[in-house]
């Protein structure tokens, strides 16, 4: 007897190629059977022609606080909120910023009972900060050596790899960057890169200092928030020729819209904003006393200086005609860079791509743009993080594989979460059900 069986389904398996009718069921939280007819199961599910995809795969998520490295960083929030997208693993700890022991994060997120599967990178401004290192400060030959050390016992204890936060710790140097990139490559895992610099004039740079990296260790490489980063007039088809040309195993996510989230204090600001693509007038505040306003010059100084970090949303941070062109490369994966908190009085604060990114992908950009096919959608968000990121039993629809699915209509899926107090975690519509190993985990009406 199988545990649960959905029948009538339109099966898409971007792994396999699979796009069918048929029937998916499910035993020891494994897929064990995949066909053309319902198998008898103490829970039955009628599909009713609806898209049942492996459960989608969000390799850029962040944890719920910053600011304290005593302890494991929980993605509580996020975790709750990403299950209602129809993703049932996320990879936290990016750009640079990770819990500071992997073995205590694993516990915590065992005994916390969130409710998908997390896994993490280590951040390397976490190790930074391990061996006494502020954000511009240069490590010494011992740091570097330590820093090695901490990261070779962070992959042991289950990392998924290394991220990088090369603009917000701007101390760091080439010969750090690489020592690290070899202990990953050792390891056969990724390393992930918030890179240098995120505007057009500095994007031949931005991109050369990955080039050299990848060249020096051969590392397997992730660009994180790829437009973010590189946008501007001819500046991402620069990417793409630069990237192809380069030979190098690249590959990068992004985010589906043109709004940055960072924190006030970091040093993103530190030149002010006669770099980027939006003024003061466009940050609004996500987290704080102050939450949902928006900047003034004389409200930005005072924040700045803060010593709680204020969560901002940067609008029109880059053009979304970049964005877009970002997602046409075969290699770009989605990563919603989103993180939610909740207040001591219940209200949800975030940047509203940690609850929508999944249905903004397949409504607007598939269904409503036509910027790519439905399969090459959900390959960006199943099988091909699962691959980059060694992800072993993800991203398919297998016999054998992790059940972990997700059911969804493609004709009316839509994200809602807007920015503001509370709507910013608004769950998309057309969600049916997300499965979580085996179990359904998250069911709507209809």
């Amino acid at each position: 007897m199988y545990e649960l069986c959905i029948y009538n389904a339109r099966i898409m398996d971007p792994a396999s190629g699979t796009d069918r009718i048929g029937a998916v069921a499910v035993r020891d939280k494994k897929i064990a059977y995949i066909g053309t007819e319902k198998q008898e199961a103490e829970k039955m599910i009628d599909a009713g022609g609806a898209v049942l995809a492996p459960g989608f795969i969000d390799i850029h998520a962040h944890e719920d606080d910053y600011s304290d490295l005593t302890h494991a960083l929980l993605p509580v929030q996020m975790a709750e909120s990403s299950l209602k997208t129809g993703v049932t693993t996320i990879v936290t700890g990016n750009c640079g910023m990770s819990s500071p022991d992997i073995a205590e994060y694993y516990k915590g997120v065992a005994d916390a009972g969130l409710p998908i599967n997390c896994r993490t990178l280590m951040g390397n401004c976490t190790l930074r900060r391990l061996v006494g290192l502020g954000a511009y400060d240069k490590a010494s030959g011992e740091q570097i050596q330590e820093m090695c050390r901490l990261l070779e016992k962070a992959l042991e204890e289950g990392a998924v790899g290394i991220s990088f936060g090369l603009q917000y710790d701007p101390g760091t140097c080439y010969e750090e960057e690489l020592a690290l990139c070899r202990v990953i490559k050792e390891y056969d895992r990724i390393a992930t890169f918030h890179m240098r610099w995120d505007f057009p004039e500095k994007a031949k740079e931005t991109l050369g200092e990955m080039f050299a990296l990848e060249k020096d260790t051969q590392v397997r490489m992730e660009l994180s928030h790829i437009a973010a980063n590189l946008y501007g007039e001819g500046v991402m088809a620069y990417t793409e020729r630069a990237i192809r040309e380069s030979g190098g195993d690249i590959s990068c996510d992004m985010y589906p819209c043109n709004a940055w989230a960072t924190t006030l204090q970091s040093a993103v600001f530190d030149d002010g904003f006669e770099n980027f693509n939006f003024s003061v007038e466009d940050v609004e505040i996500l987290t704080g006393e102050h939450a949902g306003e928006y900047c003034t010059p004389e409200l930005y100084e005072e924040l700045r200086k803060s010593p709680v970090p204020v969560r901002v949303a940067c609008h029109n941070a880059m053009p979304m005609e970049d964005v877009e062109a970002a997602y046409k490369l075969p290699y770009c994966m989605m990563g919603s860079d989103g993180q939610m908190r909740k207040t001591p009085d219940g209200h949800l604060l975030g940047h509203p791509r940690g609850a929508g990114s999944p249905a903004r992908i397949l409504g607007e950009f598939v269904r409503e743009k036509k910027l790519f096919s439905l399969m090459e959608g959900l390959k960006k968000m199943t099988s091909l993080p699962a691959e980059r990121f060694g992800l072993a039993g993800k991203g398919k629809i297998a016999e054998g594989a992790d059940a972990d699915l997700v059911l969804f209509d493609p004709d009316t899926i839509e994200d809602m979460a807007r920015f503001g107090v509370d709507v910013c975690g608004i769950p998309p519509k057309g969600i049916h059900l997300v499965i979580v190993g085996g179990k359904v985990s998250y069911r709507t009406e209809g």
